[in-house]
């Protein structure tokens, strides 16, 4: 379709909140809305139980053209394969999946924050940018008994049914899934502008006990359709002349292609979320931690979440603050950090399983808007003791979730710019 200009504010933010677990950042795009001028865009943090206001990053850009990565070479029934990520602004990344027979396209966003598959049907009354799961369509549809509602925190409920379909993520098929057919999406605000249908959980452990039937992770192991029982992102950037390279999800092992070196293991801290011992946090070689209150406490003992649903890196509220004075920052709105573009910052250096990961001002300055930017570290409130490595990290360092093991590796990404 021809380039069309319209002024968007997205909140992009959807969370869950399972019983002890995180609620946690969704970010994720539509390629479809090309050349769009951006005015505003709207973030909202809801983690840790914590919730945040709105905060508004001004931004005058318009949305940059998309340029795919190649897609793995693979034989058919291999056990891995890969789905193809759309990169919006460095801020969300989703991708396209098949629901039904034949497969109907929906546009979903891949989040390891938590693990329910959901997709709004025909009943929801969508328009516009927004694709449906037409059950009459599909000749392998079953409808299930009976009403389900899930919590998107503090955005609200989508509320629908359960039933039973095939649902294809790239070249693997799960045949008679469940999952939950939402009708009614009201309830979260401005879904209608959300650059995406659904919500596909990629989450350690299950988010909703309303959907009595195995994740997709769990039902994509039991079926005996991965060659390994691990995932992985690779994130493609943005370029200053507004190009976006794309992303990658695989399922069922690696791409050795997108990263160099070993990986580094590091096995879960938490039976609900994919959580990480962090032994320290630096800037610059000083600690980010004080011995006193007013510094941050001891950053020694807590853990770090790695979600592909936050945009940035996200901490306590002492420790970013902390950060921001050392770097010349200057507070822009809730939790969010300005300073000048051309600024030498000191590297941040995140330390756990014995490796250092290090972010330097390529990695951190972000929606430059004259010679202002935005640091890509945000403050998740005073009362959170942790740290989320979103978007930010996953960016420079190709991660992969081990499900079967229950542990994270990480390695050295390889990146290209548009």
């Amino acid at each position: 379709s021809s380039p069309h200009k319209q002024v968007l504010t997205f909140s992009s933010a959807l969370s869950s909140n399972p019983p002890g677990g995180p609620q946690t950042l969704l970010r994720s795009s539509r390629s479809g809305m090309m050349a769009v001028a951006v005015l505003g865009l709207v973030l909202s943090v809801q983690i840790f139980g914590l919730a945040l206001a709105s905060i508004r990053v001004p931004l005058a850009a318009s949305l940059p053209r998309q340029v795919q990565l190649p897609e793995l070479q693979q034989e058919d029934g291999s056990g891995v394969t890969d789905v193809p990520l759309d990169n919006f602004l460095d801020l969300m990344y989703q991708g396209q999946i098949q629901v039904g027979t034949p497969g109907q396209n929906i546009s979903v966003t891949f989040v390891t924050a938590f693990s329910h598959f959901w997709v709004p049907n025909v009943d929801a009354g969508l328009t516009g940018n927004h694709s449906v799961f037409n059950a009459a369509q599909s000749s392998t549809y079953v409808p299930l008994p009976g009403a389900v509602a899930l919590s998107m925190g503090s955005e609200g409920v989508v509320t629908g049914g359960l039933c039973r379909d095939d649902v294809s993520i790239g070249s693997l098929t799960l045949s008679n899934y469940t999952f939950a057919e939402v009708n009614n999406t009201g309830n979260i605000w401005h879904y209608e502008l959300r650059p995406w249908d659904g919500v596909l959980g990629l989450g350690i452990a299950r988010s909703n006990t309303a959907i009595d039937a195995p994740t997709p992770m769990e039902a994509l192991v039991q079926g005996g359709l991965l060659d390994k029982p691990v995932f992985a992102f690779h994130l493609g950037r943005c370029s200053l002349q507004g190009g976006c390279l794309g992303g990658e999800l695989v399922l069922g092992g690696v791409e050795p292609e997108h990263y160099s070196g070993d990986f580094t293991f590091m096995n879960l801290v938490r039976d609900d979320s994919w959580a990480i011992q962090l032994d320290a946090v630096t800037i610059g070689g000083r600690p980010l931690s004080g011995s006193s209150a007013e510094e941050g406490g001891d950053t020694k003992g807590s853990i770090a979440i790695v979600d592909s649903g936050t945009t940035l890196l996200a901490g306590p509220a002492k420790e970013v603050r902390r950060l921001a004075r050392m770097v010349g920052a200057t507070r822009a709105v809730n939790g969010l950090y300005a300073v000048r573009c051309d600024t030498e910052l000191p590297s941040l250096v995140f330390r756990a399983g014995g490796r250092e990961f290090a972010f330097n001002a390529e990695d951190l300055l972000m929606f430059r808007r004259g010679d202002r930017c935005i640091l890509g570290v945000q403050s998740l409130g005073f009362h959170a003791d942790g740290w989320v490595l979103g978007l930010v990290f996953m960016r420079k360092y190709y991660v992969q979730f081990d499900w079967g093991a229950r542990r994270i590796g990480i390695a050295e990404g390889k990146q290209a710019r548009a």
